[in-house]
């Protein structure tokens, strides 16, 4: 659970019943009803918007049919006879979001307070969500037509029902963006898609700027100090306004003392230097500023892990706790990432120490002491010694239930590379708005499980059930 300001932020887990479907919306109880309008969508709309939800029902699930989705619920947003608007929760909207998102259509978004987010439609919308996928969006609050001639605001602000809105999904979730390669940056683009479908993450990037902005506690002068952080806020915010794939500048330009432009880098030293930068600047702005910010970066990402060693002779006992970001884990004996994790924590006799009492035979082993909320795991697939080669061997991982520690995690994403250490290619799958997606330089897809699945993974991202 991650925790900021005392308030505490909770994850729901809701995932797609069936891998076939391209896109899924998720079912909701039934909560509350307008207390007024027609029960039936034809009363509510266009002779236009009934010829094309005919269509639209006689089609196979399919992406065209998604697409005609989003027309019918744009013609349904015009009809002027719905006087009543209703705020329901983005994740009704967000599967076809993205064509609403490409055709230069912006749905609204209400942010109040910075507390969550969510989609204004109205009563033909609101009742069209209700016959197609037999449920109720929750309304999560409601208000009046303006009748006001300033087309720039055509509805009343509501007030938000606070219960709702803590207990609601993180609603920090981005558009599907791609992002322009121009060089050798596909390590990036894999490395920063995976982070930015991190709802939590998003989540404490936006407000850690915005109060550092609100608090006026940095200016121009002082934005170097926190030069890796802002930039990420820059590409969220960049992603949030575009409708096409987006260029990396900012970013390119910070690591390009590490990472030359003209060469091909590793994604898991990519993520180690920026999740490093970003947090050690929270901890120097916190000293210079004598704030006293949260570590996001811990929070989400570290864990600890206590190494043991223990003489077979007298017993002597040593032993050392140190964070984790990554767990890098060793493929040659292992066929399942479970598997893998178990290699990883093995006993094993040390030959090159020995005890420093009776200078006998030592036993090391591993034990987690404080698990991540984002776990992440790294499998060594390039080797250097004693030869140079890359290990292409499947290894198995499990989509819904990883068990680590003692508790259980669900994927989030995955970063693939093909070819090998002199040439190869990064990208990404992730999952977004309960759907999973292909992240490869510019292109962005809707995808299954089973593909997702089927991939030779070199970076896993899961994310702990906080209700297993």
């Amino acid at each position: 659970m991650i925790i900021f300001d005392s308030q505490m932020k909770q994850n729901e887990n809701i995932e797609d019943e069936s891998e076939d479907k391209q896109l899924y919306v998720p079912l909701f109880p039934m909560r509350k009803k307008p207390s007024s309008g027609s029960s039936q969508i034809s009363s509510q709309s266009t002779s236009q918007s009934t010829q094309m939800l005919t269509q639209y029902r006689s089609m196979q699930d399919s992406n065209e049919k998604r697409e005609l989705e989003a027309t019918i619920i744009k013609e349904l947003m015009k009809d002027k006879r719905s006087s009543e608007f209703y705020a329901v929760q983005e994740n009704w909207i967000s599967q076809y979001k993205q064509y609403l998102y490409q055709n230069g259509e912006r749905p609204g978004i209400l942010d109040n307070n910075n507390c969550t987010q969510y989609i204004i439609v109205n009563e033909a919308v609101w009742i069209f969500f209700k016959q197609e996928y037999k449920a109720h969006p929750e309304i999560i609050c409601r208000q009046k037509h303006s009748r006001t001639n300033d087309k720039r605001s055509k509805t009343v602000e509501p007030t938000i029902n606070r219960q709702s809105c803590s207990n609601s999904q993180s609603n920090y979730e981005l558009p599907l963006i791609g992002m322009k390669n121009d060089s050798y940056y596909c390590y990036m683009h894999s490395g920063l898609q995976s982070l930015l479908s991190i709802a939590d993450l998003n989540y404490f990037i936006i407000k850690y700027i915005q109060r550092i902005n609100k608090q006026q506690l940095i200016d121009k002068k002082k934005v170097n100090g926190v030069s890796f952080t802002w930039a990420y806020f820059e590409l969220i915010e960049q992603i949030k306004a575009s409708t096409i794939p987006i260029k990396i500048n900012t970013i390119k330009t910070l690591i390009i003392s590490q990472f030359h432009p003209k060469n091909q880098h590793d994604c898991h030293e990519f993520l180690l230097y920026l999740l490093g930068h970003i947090e050690d600047e929270i901890l120097n702005f916190n000293k210079e500023t004598k704030s006293t910010y949260i570590n996001f970066v811990e929070q989400i990402f570290k864990g600890k892990l206590q190494t043991n060693i223990i003489c077979q002779n007298c017993k002597n006992k040593v032993k050392q706790i140190e964070p984790f970001l990554t767990l890098s884990l060793a493929i040659s004996q292992s066929k399942s990432l479970e598997q893998c994790l178990e290699e990883f924590l093995k006993e094993e006799t040390l030959k090159d120490y020995k005890c420093t009492k009776c200078q006998s035979t030592c036993i090391k082993s591993l034990q987690i002491v404080s698990i991540p909320s984002i776990l992440v795991l790294h499998l060594k697939r390039f080797q250097f010694l004693p030869q140079c080669h890359k290990n292409n061997k499947t290894i198995t991982y499990p989509i819904d239930i990883l068990n680590f520690g003692n508790k259980t995690y669900r994927l989030r994403a995955v970063i693939v590379h093909t070819g090998n250490l002199q040439q190869g290619h990064y990208f990404t799958f992730a999952k977004r708005y309960h759907q999973w997606f292909l992240f490869n330089d510019e292109t962005v897809k809707a995808v299954t499980k089973k593909q997702v699945l089927m991939q030779a993974a070199y970076i896993l991202f899961y994310q702990i059930n906080e209700n297993p």
